[in-house]
């Protein structure tokens, strides 16, 4: 009697054992994330532009900047995808001149196992398929922790160097400067769910990244729902012309030069000056 219980409770324990392990390969789910952004990046000089019109237009395009993503993921892959945006908002104008942030509601993929990241993103309305590794960042750990919803979550560190382009236009006249900012990115992650994985192209943490920001943008998991009755589908992106980041690059400094060409040849000459800057502090 004695050996039939020690049997049955073997077989238990190779049951529990089993599905644990089935559970864990099978382990995914769906977190909302919302963005917001500071200003600070972005200022916008035009001659006769008084304080009060350049405060308006910044405040226009920070609710343009609003939105709302999704990420699916599983242990090893993800996709990242706006699912709601602002862009009813009303355009910020200056002079005759339209400002809207376009939306970049492409897909981003990435998968952890064969170090693969894909992005679905456009050039003037262009669009490619960016294909290259993922981004490898050297996090620091620290010992601080907060809850962000249910979760604990942990804070890491990360210090990186960004370009910041500035275009200017003055009559005839066109400049385009690139400069390199150092920012530092601060992330929460929690281990109580066990995926490397994040918002954007972040990942590389032991445990879902909740919150993350740079200093100007922040994104903030909203909710997350584990292991859904319907499943979670991941599909990699396809849409665009495969390109390499280099490739992109390239063609969107070429795009920006007759951008700023054809700007120039429409001027009316009336001798007034507009200066967009973009990125850094």
């Amino acid at each position: 009697m004695k050996k039939l219980k020690k049997t049955i409770m073997l077989v238990l324990g190779i049951i529990t054992a089993g599905t644990l392990t089935l559970n864990a390969q099978n382990f995914q789910g769906i977190a909302t994330y919302q963005s917001a952004r500071k200003m600070g990046g972005l200022s916008i000089k035009g001659d006769g532009m008084s304080p009060e019109m350049e405060k308006q237009i910044q405040e226009s395009l920070k609710k343009q900047m609003q939105k709302e993503y999704e990420l699916k993921f599983n242990l090893t892959e993800s996709t990242w995808a706006e699912v709601e945006s602002l862009e009813g908002a009303p355009a910020a104008a200056a002079g005759g001149v339209v400002m809207r942030i376009s939306s970049n509601s492409g897909t981003k993929y990435k998968n952890t196992a064969d170090n693969l990241f894909l992005n679905e993103t456009e050039v003037f309305s262009k669009p490619f398929l960016v294909e290259s590794e993922l981004k490898n960042r050297e996090w620091q750990l620290t010992n601080e922790t907060k809850k962000i919803g249910n979760y604990t979550a942990q804070k890491a560190i990360f210090s990186e160097i960004v370009e910041r382009t500035v275009i200017s236009f003055n009559n005839d006249d066109k400049e385009s400067t690139v400069t390199s900012d150092t920012i530092n990115i601060e992330a929460w992650f929690t281990p109580e769910i066990p995926v490397s994985q994040g918002p954007d192209d972040f990942w590389g943490l032991p445990g879902l990244i909740m919150e993350i920001t740079d200093g100007k943008i922040t994104y903030l998991c909203t909710k997350v729902i584990l292991n859904p009755e319907e499943g979670v589908k991941i599909k990699k992106p396809s849409k665009g012309k495969k390109v390499t980041p280099e490739e992109l690059k390239v063609i969107r400094d070429e795009k920006t030069k007759e951008m700023m060409e054809k700007y120039s040849q429409g001027s009316n000459g009336d001798g007034k000056s507009f200066t967009i800057k973009i990125g850094g502090n």
